[in-house]
């Protein structure tokens, strides 16, 4: 892959989105050269978002390559806009004795200083242009903000002031410990003179050092800064595969923003000549690694945890300062890859939006309920540019990317116990379920280079929703193995409905659900079981078996089309269409790209489309008001859109699938799919058998019993001799014609048919 990219191409980004940050300016009209983004300061998002908004206007000010033209402002008017952001906020902190708009000045929180950050490169950009006040200022806050972080600096609880804190689910801190000492060893390099500038870079370290940790830390005689890593740590927040579980689940997002912070201090460093201090890039290469894996080749991340957020911008946006370090500390020369790829995006979301701002289609509804929130988002991708468009214009960064047959680092695999998560890149497909997932379960099975197929939000789990409010699946169990080239995973969970209209109506446990997901070592395929059954007579409001959902939005062009048989539909996001198409039979193909082939159960798919972007703000937050920020087709069986009566013990939808893909160069000729098939097992109704082909010319038998007694079902053989277990390892070997395979309760098998 080579791709160009240099600072030019991230500022012509921002000259796009000048309107939209001059709408956004609010200038104090009883503070004369003061003014804010957004609708007011306060102290929490409010503030950063101003301090975002600086740094992005700094950087435009700085640029000799500033096309005034383009952004219909001048240079001079950018300084001036970019010094008023920034004095009004220093203004108004704590420790220099002003307020913020609701009267309460801001700082000394757990988060007041990734404002502080996030816009230190924009000091840095308009530095020549501070006036001595100025100064004065920005060195009364930041030495104010690390007084706060030794003597009283708490997040969770006050008792104890000063203390650092991590975990792996409880207490888990990584990003705030990043930032957190990145700010203590920042001002200890801008104020070598300050009284605690020594204390400012011990506890720097220390929150460091605890930012990226985990357990085998507590023993490590590695030393940092003068001390052993053991000496240093407090706790792990990342678990030994680097998984991260962040706000309740799985966090691609966050293990990039703590990558993020990173990057800040050490381009601070590098411009200015001084050595950073090692704790900065403790086990940074290690978490790259699984970040890089976790990315596809247009940058957009494979966020195989999913996200309660709005999609494709926050932790996305911070990418580029990780992408920038990768390049710059690890050497990884497909990084300005990544940026060309994600840069493409960007342009082509505000050219659809059509007014100069970066998320205002999709976010629309968002901005109408909560101005903050979307300037913050705004703010979020400014911010983020502004860093490419400073460190590539002011530093000596590669900008192409290297030349070779295919990424490195892009295939492999990965997989973490806690969270019940496995990960498979191959050339062609990308497999991936994770059952403590963001909005959980969820499975993926795409073509590796096709990103704009990714949505996770319950996909391939099902959807069944009662009738309250918020409607969601929790995880009752799971168990997963990996091997070479696939991974096996079965599960239960149970589907909530909360926050119902009547009064006193209690929460209800609408249905249980069994799922077994089998990705093939064949580089194409997935295997699929759900079942689900009613665990008390409920209403349900709607049913959505299978649940794979095919975006169908900007990204992809609002394009889609689907063959079954000699049938061909194309779907148009644009038309905002609301409706179900029926499919009959169990087979249906999406863009060439990918095909869904049922194995039992399903005698007709359905396709559909909900008429308005319904992928929006995870659902336990119940936020429905911000609207959906992404449209998807829904590809259901069954699909059932009206209140209906379920009594207890009822099956809802028990079935099968696989789901292959199609590499893009293999054309529209020749074999393609796993003709799936289900097998009977008779005397043994808890156990399903589905025999699948594989790509690579192998049998597959996915053998999974859902009850809760062991069985061992007679299996015809056929031609097969020898049944090899992928996960589990050893054989079964046939006898008198046909195979025996035990089959604990709840448990799966995943076989390789020999001759």
């Amino acid at each position: 892959m080579k791709a160009t990219v240099s600072g030019r191409d991230y500022l012509e980004c921002l000259e796009a989105w000048v309107p939209e940050f001059r709408r956004g300016l609010y200038a104090l009209p009883d503070r004369p050269g003061r003014s804010c983004y957004g609708p007011g300061a306060s102290n929490n998002w409010a503030v950063q978002t101003n301090l975002k908004a600086f740094a992005a206007a700094a950087v435009m000010a700085a640029d000799p390559a500033f096309d005034e033209t383009r952004a219909g402002v001048s240079r001079r008017s950018m300084l001036e806009h970019a010094l008023a952001l920034l004095r009004f906020s220093l203004e108004s902190h704590c420790a220099t004795g002003g307020r913020c708009l609701d009267g309460a000045p801001w700082g000394h929180t757990w988060i007041s200083m990734l404002g502080i950050e996030r816009m230190a490169h924009g000091v840095e950009a308009i530095e020549t242009h501070l006036e001595p006040g100025d100064r004065d200022l920005l060195r009364r806050v930041l030495i104010s903000e690390c007084d706060w972080l030794l003597d009283g600096y708490y997040r969770g609880r006050a008792e104890r002031p000063g203390e650092i804190r991590a975990g792996t689910v409880e207490n888990n801190h990584p990003e705030n410990n990043i930032w957190a000492g990145a700010l203590l060893h920042r001002a200890a390099l801008l104020y070598p003179d300050a009284v605690r500038a020594a204390e400012y870079r011990d506890k720097g370290s220390r929150f460091l050092v605890n930012g990226i940790s985990v357990a085998a830390d507590a023993l490590s005689g590695a030393v940092v800064d003068g001390r052993p890593v053991s000496e240093w740590f407090v706790g792990a927040n990342f678990f030994e595969s680097y998984a991260l579980n962040h706000h309740g689940y799985l966090n691609v997002g966050y293990m990039v923003i703590c990558l993020s912070n990173l990057a800040m201090l050490h381009f601070s460093c590098r411009r200015a000549g001084q050595e950073a201090p090692g704790a900065l890039y403790h086990h940074a290469a290690d978490l790259w690694n699984l970040v890089k894996l976790c990315t596809f080749e247009d940058g957009r991340l494979l966020r195989i945890g999913g996200d309660t957020r709005v999609r494709y911008c926050y932790c996305q946006d911070y990418a580029i300062p990780a992408w920038l370090m990768a390049l710059d500390c690890f050497g990884d020369r497909d990084c300005p890859g990544f940026e060309a790829g994600w840069l493409a995006q960007v342009r082509r979301e505000m050219a659809n939006n059509g007014d100069g701002a970066f998320l205002s289609d999709r976010c629309r509804e968002l901005a109408g309920v909560s101005p903050l929130y979307f300037t913050r988002l705004e703010s979020d991708r400014a911010a983020a540019l502004s860093m490419g468009a400073f460190w590539r214009r002011t530093l000596e960064l590669p900008g192409t990317a290297a030349e070779q047959p295919s990424p490195i680092f892009l295939t492999g695999a990965w997989s973490d116990e806690y969270h019940g998560a496995c990960l498979v890149r191959g050339a062609a497909r990308t497999a991936s379920w994770t059952w403590l997932a963001g909005e959980r379960p969820n499975g993926l099975c795409l073509p590796s280079g096709d990103s704009a197929l990714a949505e996770w939000r319950h996909n391939l789990a099902g959807e069944i929703r009662g009738l309250g409010r918020v409607n969601y699946q929790d995880l009752v169990d799971h168990r997963q193995a990996i091997f070479d080239g696939g991974f096996l995973t079965w599960g239960r969970t149970v589907f909530r409905s909360e926050k119902m209209m009547c009064e006193s109506h209690p929460d209800e446990e609408t249905a249980g659900q069994e799922i077994v997901c089998a990705a093939l070592p064949d580089d194409a395929t997935m295997l699929v079981l759900q079942r689900a059954r009613v665990l008390a007579r409920v209403d349900l409001a709607s049913v959505k078996g299978i649940f794979l959902q095919v975006p169908n939005d900007l990204f992809n062009g609002y394009r889609r089309v689907y063959r079954s048989g000699g049938r061909v539909l194309e779907t148009n996001g644009r038309d905002w269409r609301a409706e179900t198409i029926r499919v009959s039979g169990g087979r249906l193909e999406i863009d060439g790209r990918l095909l869904l082939e049922g194995a039992y159960g399903l005698d007709a798919l359905f396709i559909h489309r909900p008429g308005r972007r319904q992928v929006g703000l995870s659902v336990r937050q119940d936020r429905a008001d911000a609207g959906g920020m992404l449209l998807v087709d829904e590809i259901c069986a069954p699909c059932q859109l009206g209140r209906r009566n379920y009594d207890a013990g009822a099956v809802i939808y028990d079935h099968g699938f696989a789901i292959s893909v199609r590499p893009a160069c293999a054309g529209r000729v020749g074999r393609w799919g796993a003709r799936p098939e289900g097998l009977a097992a008779p005397g043994c109704p808890e156990v399903r058998l589905v025999a699948a082909d594989g790509r690579d010319g192998v049998r597959y038998l996915l053998a999974a019993n859902l009850g809760g007694r062991p069985a061992a079902p007679e299996i015809k053989a056929g031609e097969a001799r020898r049944l090899s277990d992928l996960a589990g390892g050893g054989t079964v070997d046939a006898a008198g014609g046909v195979f025996r395979p035990e089959l604990p309760a709840r448990t799966c098998r995943l076989f390789r048919l020999e001759k």
